[in-house]
């Protein structure tokens, strides 16, 4: 059952590192990794969120996702993963499993969303992800609510999630629009 407190001391401190050009080239350094253990859904395996927008300030995260046919499949890779170092952690999800990775004597971490996704690749993350590329005012906007955020929330990962949340529905819901896919209703994950 989902535990704010424990979500928060598995999540750590929120803070905002400049852009780095080596984001993408530590993503598929740990794709490269993660592929033994995940066999087949390793080339499914995508970066998003702001460490995958050049140029956009984030939180030094590698997050990455991809789809499995069940929570049962993905289960199955619990112990795998947890003797590469990924932690399963509760953060309230229920149609995904939610791994984190850290990397010692550094800010730098991983992410591993395994998601029920009958939709991919038109996950909403992964329009998001595209949309922040193609329209950079809008990556900037987001930027700046990060900051702001963090500086409010501290050591309060999930609080900090909280608050992107009506930026982040509009953000997809724009860019579904933009390709005639229906709105978003069910945010639900």
């Amino acid at each position: 059952m989902y535990n704010h407190e424990h979500a928060r001391q598995a999540l750590g401190h929120v803070s905002i590192a400049p852009p780095d050009p080596c984001w993408p080239i530590y993503f598929s350094q740990e794709r490269d990794l993660l592929r033994p253990l995940l066999g087949s859904i390793a080339d499914e395996l995508q970066h998003y969120g702001s460490t995958a927008v050049a140029g956009l300030s984030a939180k030094p995260i590698i997050d990455m996702m991809a789809p499995v046919a069940s929570l049962t499949q993905a289960d199955a890779f619990d112990a795998p993963l947890d003797n590469a170092g990924y932690r399963r952690i509760d953060a309230g999800f229920f149609k995904r499993r939610f791994f984190r990775k850290t990397v010692a004597n550094s800010d730098l971490a991983y992410h591993l969303h395994l998601v029920v996704a009958p939709d991919w690749p038109i996950k909403n993350e992964l329009l998001l992800r595209d949309w922040l590329i193609q329209h950079p005012e809008v990556a900037r906007a987001y930027e700046a609510l990060k900051l702001e955020l963090a500086s409010a929330c501290g050591d309060d990962m999930p609080r900090y999630t909280d608050g992107k949340t009506s930026f982040l529905h509009k953000a997809v819901n724009d860019a579904r629009r933009s390709q005639n896919l229906p709105i978003e209703h069910d945010w639900a994950e």
